[in-house]
């Protein structure tokens, strides 16, 4: 990578060469200020930054320091409307516009996936986002080495290296990034797809070197989540039970007493002479048991124990005869005696002379045969 000092950040460092650091900024504060960083242009140009302490009316003031992004361990994100903070280390660099952001430098020579520094093992890429893939340039023992930056599909089953998903243009190793943008195309209509990185190697004499990365999974951005509900406090439990517990005392009350007042027997009522009457007082309907309800079924039951005791009712209307029979008597019972009438035989209808006929019998039978 190529570092140089703008004029700018020489006349600052002119300007204030006497002033010194102030004693009470801390250690750590001040080491994570003064760490390079690199920015990128527009054009995909790199330009290593470092950054100085100085003081300005007497406060240390740190000059073309990181931006907030590179070196912060508080973030609030927005996602759908949705405010959050987390704390932690900053995330991976992206790009503010097509080539153009900035990222920290990356040291890391010796250690875990070497020498990758980002994406991180694990990490979560979104389509439609321009990432920097960075890399320590001081591991590569040849500083005109070429390389390529490549991801590739594993089989989820195997973890076996299958299709290749994306490859970097030959790339000098001393740049130490490579930006690119994820595509969805990459998930192939999946809900995500893991791609492990490497970087293969192109040098000018001997065979090519395959460094194996970090495993990444790319997928979309997750959806709005539901709130997570916050467990009460024990000085809201404190005003919250009593109050609870105290309406439900009160409801049971009140409906006791409203119970009680609704279902109270008037025992003076019942007892009281003056009030309704008695012997005397009470009309003759009411010393009988008449009243306007149910006089009819009373009546009846009047009915049926004088008849019990053998006498007579006396009604305004005689009763409606049921049936013919009722009305007739014994005329409708002639002849009594259950025989077969042969009316063919001698002494039969046939052999009646017209003089023998009764005529009300006749009518009879003629209307009995209607009837059939």
């Amino acid at each position: 990578m190529h570092i140089y000092a703008s004029n700018s950040l020489v006349a600052t460092a002119l300007l204030f060469s006497l002033a010194s650091a102030a004693p009470n900024v801390r250690p750590r504060q001040t080491e994570a200020a003064l760490q390079p960083w690199v920015t990128v242009d527009e054009d995909g140009k790199p330009s290593t930054v470092t950054p100085i302490l100085s003081t300005i009316s007497g406060t240390p003031t740190v000059i073309s320091g990181a931006p907030h992004d590179l070196t912060a361990t508080v973030f609030t994100t927005t996602n759908y409307g949705l405010i959050s903070t987390r704390t932690g280390a900053a995330p991976i660099a992206t790009a503010t516009g097509s080539e153009a952001g900035s990222f920290p430098v990356c040291h890391n020579k010796d250690g875990d996936f070497a020498p990758w520094c980002q994406p991180t093992e694990g990490t979560t890429l979104y389509p439609g986002v321009t990432y920097y893939f960075l890399w320590d340039t001081s591991y590569f023992k040849t500083p005109n080495t070429t390389i390529l930056v490549q991801g590739n599909y594993i089989n989820e089953t195997t973890g076996e290296v299958t299709d290749q998903a994306f490859e970097s243009p030959k790339t000098a190793a001393s740049w130490g990034f490579w930006s690119y943008k994820i595509e969805a195309s990459l998930m192939k209509f999946q809900p995500g797809k893991n791609i492990t990185l490497q970087l293969a190697t192109l040098p000018t004499s001997g065979d090519s070197e395959i460094i194996k990365g970090p495993k990444v999974l790319i997928t979309n951005y997750p959806g709005p989540q539901p709130e997570q509900g916050k467990a009460p406090t024990p000085a809201a439990l404190i005003i919250a039970l009593p109050t609870v517990f105290g309406f439900i005392a009160l409801c049971v009350i009140g409906t006791c007493l409203w119970n009680k007042r609704a279902r109270q027997i008037g025992i003076g009522n019942i007892m009281s002479r003056s009030r309704h009457g008695y012997g005397v007082g009470k009309s003759s309907r009411s010393r009988m048991g008449f009243g306007k309800k149910k006089a009819n079924e009373r009546i009846q039951l009047m009915e049926r124990e004088v008849e019990a005791d053998g006498g007579e009712v006396y009604r305004d209307m005689p009763d409606i005869p049921r049936r013919d029979s009722d009305a007739l008597g014994s005329l409708a019972g002639t002849p009594t005696e259950e025989r077969r009438m042969d009316f063919y035989g001698p002494g039969g209808r046939e052999d009646r002379s017209a003089t023998d006929r009764n005529l009300f019998r006749d009518e009879l039978r003629r209307q009995n045969n209607e009837r059939l």
